[in-house]
């Protein structure tokens, strides 16, 4: 009897260390917040995406976007089978981003955008900020856009359940930029 409840006793501790240590096991990592203001005076430019896995597929004209530098279209994701497109748009400063850049972000994002190039103010890559729906109605592609460092990065919102998060636009953002923020650390 009291060897079997000296064996009860040790199996009971022996299952109680093995959760201690699986439970222990993500305690290492931390949560950086991206968007806590630490990183606007940044400067990244498209080689610091292109380091992260960021596939340019066009280059907009950015002649009527006022004080920006250059602005790309292209796709990103961890997972080359969950990738998403990104418009990325550069400027001098995080300053100017905000100044300059910020009510172009806004008319080319949300559930409101325009998607028309009648009605763009900056008509460049009016094509590829829209998706169509099943039916065939036309869709803003980015939901929201965050201004980090000297980018105004145009989030994008898939509507779809086999991308894990994509349908959150500033989480599909965070995935991205915090790649960015680690590799060029």
């Amino acid at each position: 009897m009291e060897i079997k409840l000296k064996f009860i006793k040790v199996r009971y501790l022996f299952i109680f260390i093995l959760l201690l240590i699986s439970c222990s096991g993500d305690s290492e990592k931390t949560e950086i917040d991206i968007f806590d203001g630490s990183y606007d005076s940044n400067i990244f430019s498209s080689d610091s995406f292109k380091n992260i896995g960021f596939k340019f597929s066009k280059e907009y004209n950015v002649k009527e976007l006022k004080d920006a530098e250059s602005a790309y279209y292209g796709f990103w994701a961890e997972d080359s089978f969950e990738r998403l497109s990104y418009e990325l748009r550069f400027y001098p400063s995080n300053e100017i981003a905000k100044s300059s850049g910020t009510f172009f972000a806004e008319e080319a994002t949300g559930e409101d955008a325009i998607i028309k190039k009648a009605d763009a103010t900056w008509k460049e890559g009016i094509k590829d900020r829209s998706g169509v729906t099943f039916s065939g109605s036309p869709v803003p592609k980015y939901l929201d856009y965050v201004i980090f460092g000297n980018v105004i990065v145009l989030c994008p919102s898939e509507k779809s359940t086999a991308v894990t998060g994509a349908w959150d636009p500033i989480e599909n953002c965070r995935n991205m930029l915090s790649k960015l923020v680690l590799e060029n650390e």
